[in-house]
């Protein structure tokens, strides 16, 4: 079963891109090896990386194939946007206490949006209405 509210760390995060990011991911699946060298500019061991990918099969961010001879295959379980949105979630309910209201007012007043952005912002507002 997909977890549809999978939140997962900056660091899972890393490696969930380098797979959503990746055709042969999605197609073929990757092996630990593979994830392992994706990842390597982090400078993490391998055996962190064995940890990290077994919490996101735990958290049902990756989808674990055992049927392959020496080696599992790791393939995204949920895509980017379903994890961006359930971290959004989670962010809103934690600092704004679930006010989207509130968190678009912060960025709003924030000034730091470009006139792209604005125009993006109020033509998803008009498509609520």
């Amino acid at each position: 079963m997909i977890n549809e509210n999978i939140t997962i760390s900056d660091a899972e995060w890393l490696i969930m891109k380098a797979l959503w990011h990746d055709d042969k991911a999605t197609e073929e699946g990757f092996s630990l090896k593979e994830i392992n060298e994706a990842v390597s500019a982090e400078g993490w061991g391998y055996t962190t990386v064995r940890t990290m990918v077994g919490r996101l099969v735990e958290k049902g961010a990756l989808r674990a194939d055992k049927s392959h001879r020496g080696s599992f295959l790791y393939y995204p379980a949920v895509s980017e946007e379903k994890c961006a949105k359930a971290e959004v979630r989670s962010l809103v309910d934690r600092i704004f206490d679930g006010s989207a209201r509130l968190m678009v007012s912060s960025l709003v007043e924030d000034k730091n949006l470009t006139e792209e952005e604005q125009r993006t912002l109020l033509a998803i507002i008009e498509k609520m209405e």
